[in-house]
Parts: C-alpha cells; sequence; structure tokens
C-alpha cells in the first residue's frame, strides 16, 4: 500500500510538472502620449529576416529585388536630412552615389502590440566612403530603424551616430 501510494505521489508530480504554465509575456520601457498604456515586446526572426534580405540585395545593387519587401509608398529618412516618399525615389536616391561599402554589425526587433502587427527593427552599420581627390577614405557609424508590417517595410530613418572625420 505504501509503495503504491509512493507511485500515486510520483506519477501526480510528474503530471504537475508537466504542465504548461500560462507565463505572460515580457514587456519592457514605456511609451508616452496616445499609446501610454503600451510596453516594448521582442519582434520576431522573421521582421529582422527581412532587413537582413534587404542588406544582401542592397549589397548586391539588386533594386528591382529589393522592390518586394518595400511598401510603393515607403518613407525615407537620409541621414543627411532628405527623405523620399516612394520606393522609385529611394531607388534613385541611393543608385547616384558612389561605391560606399558597409558592414552589417547588428539587428534587433521589437513590437509595441503584438496584437495588432508592425515591428520597429533597429539595424546597425559601419559605412566606408572611399577615398576621393578632394577627400580621405572615411567611415561612419549608422543606425537604422525599420517599420515592417507584414513582411514590408513601411518606414526607414537612417542616423549617422559617429562620423570618423569630426
Amino acid at each position: 500500500m505504501k509503495n503504491s501510494i509512493l507511485i500515486s505521489l510520483f506519477t501526480f508530480s510528474i503530471f504537475l510538472s508537466g504542465c504548461e504554465t500560462n507565463t505572460p509575456e515580457r514587456a519592457i520601457g514605456f511609451v508616452t502620449g496616445e499609446n501610454s498604456d503600451s510596453q516594448w515586446h521582442l519582434g520576431t526572426q522573421e521582421a529582422i529576416d527581412v532587413v537582413n534580405t534587404v542588406d544582401q540585395l542592397w549589397k548586391d545593387q539588386d533594386y528591382e529585388g529589393m522592390r518586394q519587401y518595400f511598401a510603393d509608398s515607403v518613407v525615407v529618412m537620409r541621414p543627411n536630412g532628405l527623405s523620399t516618399n516612394t520606393f522609385d525615389s529611394f531607388i534613385e536616391s541611393i543608385s547616384t552615389g558612389g561605391n560606399t561599402t558597409w558592414t552589417y554589425d547588428y539587428a534587433f526587433s521589437v513590437d509595441l502590440d503584438p496584437s495588432i502587427g508592425g515591428e520597429h527593427v533597429q539595424a546597425g552599420f559601419t559605412v566606408i566612403y572611399p577615398a576621393t581627390d578632394d577627400k580621405e577614405e572615411s567611415s561612419t557609424l549608422q543606425h537604422e530603424s525599420y517599420y515592417i508590417v507584414d513582411g514590408k517595410i513601411i518606414t526607414l530613418s537612417q542616423y549617422n551616430i559617429k562620423d570618423d572625420s569630426q
């Protein structure tokens, strides 16, 4: 009898430990204004993968391949303060540059409200500008903020964090 009680208790404890606990999703930070009741959540790898793919297409200068990852009316704020509001004008603005190269240094995604979709992917790059007749080679650290909904980039804001020529 004692053994059957021990076996029953052991079986019951295994059953309880195997039950899934309902842990709430981790939320951090704060937001002011109309979304003040919201907090940031971790985003998904899928949104980061959009940026990863776009980065490779951009390096390959496959601008037509990039099109499927951008909304037609994508708003892009460039580090120099200029902005574009269509995919075609964005491509025109980047395809006239020099032989700039870069390294892709980091990316992460956060989501303000996972129930409505849309994620904010933050990515960092070291951008290298080649030497010209008037300037030596220089580099900047650039941070980019992407807002992605259903696999499409809706907005892209680019910021120079550090310019080694300063």
